[in-house]
């Protein structure tokens, strides 16, 4: 029975592990970020993947959220939906201009086509996601957005 503790905590410290690492490569970021809607073992905390612009959007929303109410984001931005059976991942070639890049990421969601594009920066030794945007011409958005609606809202 001690098993059980030692793989848990065994687990909890490579999630750890893998989210504190960083990313040479834009590919690198994208592959180990959706790592887990294929796995199933989500990491326990996604803030190495943002960078500290997205971060802070994130932070002002939870900051400006009551208690037991839900923020801005009513959806995975990531996976543009709420539930997810990813299939067909393919992450594109990035086009990098200095410190930051666009790269194109397709899946099959539930079997349904999506595309979204990516705005990465590398700060901090490595690449992170500053933004996102869905060109699903059902749900367009810019994430960044998401979080200026909401906060013009509540202001």
């Amino acid at each position: 029975m001690r098993l059980v503790p030692l793989a848990a905590s065994l687990f909890l410290a490579l999630t750890s592990l893998a989210t504190a690492q960083t990313y040479d490569t834009p590919q690198d970021l994208l592959e180990a970020f959706y790592a887990p809607y294929i796995s199933g073992e989500f990491y326990e905390d996604e803030t190495p993947f943002r960078s500290a612009a997205l971060q802070a959007l994130y932070d002002a929303d939870a900051d400006s959220t009551p208690a037991g109410e839900m923020g801005a984001l009513s959806f995975d931005p990531y996976i543009d939906g709420q539930d997810y059976e990813l299939t067909d991942l393919t992450i594109g070639e990035p086009q990098i201009d200095g410190d930051t890049a666009i790269v194109d990421v397709d899946f099959r969601n539930f079997d349904q086509p999506q595309q979204l594009t990516y705005d990465l920066v590398f700060e901090d030794g490595g690449w992170r996601i500053d933004d996102v945007v869905s060109n699903n011409p059902e749900n367009q958005y810019r994430l960044s957005e998401i979080f200026a609606d909401a906060a013009s809202a509540t202001n």
